[in-house]
């Protein structure tokens, strides 16, 4: 009989009925095992529910409610968990064996960290993509991008006392903002440098889209939440910004004189200037 632990699994599904079989399994085979696995189902169609309604485990309590957002189901299942430790998993992603108790040991020793997550193997159909190797640390490790990953170990404490996830952002970044609430209450974000975990790409998805659609309102809404912090980190958040606007510049300029974007350049041309004559 594997050891029970001080942690609670919350795992939010919508729509994910193809995957979280998988994410379960690697909750059940972890090398210690939470106290209990919390699923939210935030209005999933018939195909998800038929599967969730398979799942029979001592371990897991499910709970049922009408769509309302990723961040709205995290905070339902941590609300219900009675451990100190909360672990959140996405219903498409999945863990390796040693990541609860590898997390545990770092909470248990250090009180100044408050989230522990881990280096990430990303995939798509069970082919690697990158791994991704965030920094972790402090406040202004946070202020410009974020430097941890969903798929991590907190402390309720720090959920309580930042008020949980923002239930207004409702586009992305959600965790983001969490993680930055977090470390603005002197609590740190430690990573683990080993592959911990493992992150699923698909065609479509929300954190795509957040991205695509919503970056410059989504962090403007973060500025605006925490601006006194902002204000207070000025220097540190206006040098950061200037860094990242040089190397993006840098970038796009050896895009533009790659022989590759020449190339472009001259195959599209003729093209150029026959819609010229046909616009005329």
């Amino acid at each position: 009989m594997k050891p029970s632990s001080n942690v609670t699994v919350i795992i939010p599904c919508y729509n994910d009925g193809a995957y979280i079989m998988e994410a379960l399994e690697s909750i059940y085979n972890q090398t210690v095992l939470p106290e209990k696995i919390i699923i939210v189902d935030d209005g999933s169609q018939a195909e998800t529910k038929k599967t969730l309604a398979t799942i029979n485990h001592p371990l897991v309590h499910l709970i049922y409610q009408e769509n309302q957002g990723v961040s709205i189901a995290r905070n339902h299942a941590v609300s219900l968990a009675q451990t100190d430790y909360i672990v959140n998993l996405d219903a498409d992603d999945y863990y390796e064996p040693t990541f609860i108790e590898k997390a545990i040991q770092i909470l248990d020793t250090d009180t100044t960290i408050g989230v522990v997550s881990s280096h990430c193997l990303t995939f798509s159909e069970k082919k690697k993509i990158s791994i991704v190797r965030p920094l972790g640390g402090g406040v202004t490790d946070f202020m410009v991008i974020n430097n941890g990953r969903a798929n991590a170990m907190f402390r309720k404490e720090c959920w309580e006392k930042v008020g949980g996830f923002d239930e207004n952002m409702k586009a992305g970044y959600e965790d983001w903002e969490f993680w930055l609430a977090i470390t603005k209450n002197n609590w740190r974000m430690h990573i683990i440098p080993e592959i911990l975990s493992h992150y699923r790409i698909k065609n479509t998805s929300r954190d795509r889209t957040a991205i695509v659609h919503h970056d410059y309102e989504l962090r403007m809404y973060i500025f605006n939440k925490h601006k006194e912090m902002y204000q207070t980190h000025f220097e540190f958040y206006a040098s950061a910004l200037l860094r990242q606007n040089s190397i993006l510049r840098n970038s796009l300029r050896n895009a533009k004189e790659s022989k590759e974007f020449q190339l472009g350049n001259l195959l599209l041309a003729p093209l150029r200037f026959l819609k010229k004559i046909v616009s005329r």
